[in-house]
């Protein structure tokens, strides 16, 4: 079968990528954070030589789908912050092992109809 075997030598990347809808620049976000471990993200931008606003756009994607989190931070001043971490990874598993799971029900359930819809 053809589909099997392009998915032979899947990795880890390719399947966070695929269950969470990830760009590279997403997932070389989420990366170097995880080698941080907490961030702002003006601060990931520079280290990453990349504008804060597009470095920002992929930590609000990473958060909304669970992959991160951010900590609102108040300065003593006046004002405030946002620090960027990467959930539990044994976390990040299990949802995407949950998606995963879901898309397996749907596909059985979609099988059921095959022989109707395309009879």
């Amino acid at each position: 079968m053809k589909f099997i075997r392009e998915y032979e030598n899947i990795s880890c990347r390719d399947v966070l990528q695929c269950v969470f809808e990830l760009n590279k620049l997403d997932f070389n976000i989420y990366k170097t954070l995880k080698t941080i471990g907490e961030a702002r993200a003006d601060a990931l931008a520079n280290k990453m030589n990349k504008e804060r606003s597009t470095v920002y756009r992929s930590l609000q994607k990473l958060t909304s789908c669970g992959l991160c989190m951010k900590k609102t931070k108040t300065i003593e001043s006046g004002g405030y912050y946002h620090l960027y971490s990467c959930n539990n990874p044994k976390q990040v598993k299990k949802e995407m092992e949950s998606c995963i799971d879901e898309w397996y029900k749907q596909m059985k359930k979609t099988l059921k109809d095959f022989e109707e819809e395309l009879g």
